[in-house]
């Protein structure tokens, strides 16, 4: 994993030996890696989200929803999708299919289970942040002025870049980060909280539906259904290959923007790619091989920043577990 740089405050600068300008040079990268280290772990003001969140989940219990399952005012809302069968991949006949797309086979989810409403936001990721004392390790990759995606020691889920609130998806987030907060989840609700499994996850995603997107094969009919790269994006990165048609959002949107798929379940595509369990050497393995050591990791779903081939449901991408980007997030899994 790479590590952030420490605090200026913690390294002996009066010890080090260092003649005229040189020094002077020294003290500064010294300053300015101590302001980065702050930008990286300054705190989020949490006051007004915790007091909508248990006004929210007090109501919740007093109404109810069908399907619908919240531990917790700290936790997401899940949705309890049903047991079935699909065929998992995308066929030889599916127009923007990949060349090294996984061959469609049929797989089953034998049992139903509890998956996030929404991806994990801001606010639920600095509530995990503040209650654990957590600190990543993730150096994240975005934008800053130019259209080339650079990493940057300042980017962080704090700041990524562009504006968020506490309602837009959390980014540049790491597999381990991910799994760091599905740990902190389980123990703050009592629940066993984890990451999807790529089959999971694509059912949940595909609801029912055998075409490349839950809405359809158009990726210009998917505008309401999903923030991915479009005319609103091509107007800001003016050599991006976009959709025709314009979603609002030039980077994340809030959770929850757009409409739902057949499952009831928000930006299953788009808006932020999802880490799943499994591993990236094996896409069928499922959780027990995922459990193991493995440095590449998969996410699902695509994001704003991704080209429509890429929005679709039987799209993967593979990077590194302590990879982080603005365009990273994930949402979880709770068991029975």
């Amino acid at each position: 994993m790479t590590h952030c740089t420490s605090p200026a405050k913690d390294i002996p600068v009066k010890r080090l030996a260092l003649p005229g300008s040189l020094g002077a040079v020294a003290v500064l990268i010294l300053l300015l890696a101590g302001l980065t280290a702050w930008r990286r772990t300054e705190p989020v003001d949490l006051t007004g989200w915790r007091a909508e969140r248990l006004a929210a989940f007090q109501v919740w219990q007093a109404e109810g929803a069908a399907r619908e399952i919240w531990d917790h005012p700290d936790a997401p809302v899940l949705v309890t999708v049903p047991a079935g069968s699909f065929l998992q991949g995308s066929p030889e006949t599916e127009a923007e299919r990949f060349p090294g797309e996984a061959i469609q086979r049929p797989a089953t989810i034998r049992h139903p289970f509890a998956l996030g409403k929404y991806t994990v936001t801001r606010g639920e990721y600095a509530r995990f942040v503040e209650d654990s004392g957590y600190r990543s390790q993730t150096i994240c990759r975005g934008y800053t002025g130019e259209t080339e995606l650079l990493p940057r020691w300042h980017f962080s889920w704090r700041r990524p870049g562009f504006d968020q609130t506490n309602a837009h998806p959390a980014v540049c987030v790491s597999w381990y980060d991910a799994k760091a907060y599905v740990d902190w989840l389980s123990r703050r609700t009592g629940h066993a909280y984890r990451l999807p499994t790529e089959a999971e996850w694509e059912y949940a995603a595909r609801a029912g539906t055998a075409t490349a997107r839950w809405w359809g094969e158009d990726p210009a009919a998917g505008c309401g259904a999903a923030n991915g790269a479009d005319l609103t994006a091509k107007d800001r990165f003016t050599d991006w290959e976009v959709a025709a048609c314009r979603d609002g959002a030039l980077f994340t949107a809030p959770v929850g923007s757009y409409r739902p798929n057949g499952f009831g379940l928000y930006d299953m595509l788009g808006n932020v790619w999802q880490w799943v369990e499994d591993c990236a050497a094996d896409a069928s393995a499922g959780s027990e091989e995922a459990g193991r050591n493995c440095p590449r990791r998969t996410m699902r779903g695509g994001s704003w920043h991704s080209h429509p081939r890429y929005v679709r449901s039987a799209v993967r991408r593979v990077d590194g577990a302590e990879s982080g980007y603005a365009a990273y997030g994930f949402r979880v899994v709770r068991e029975p």
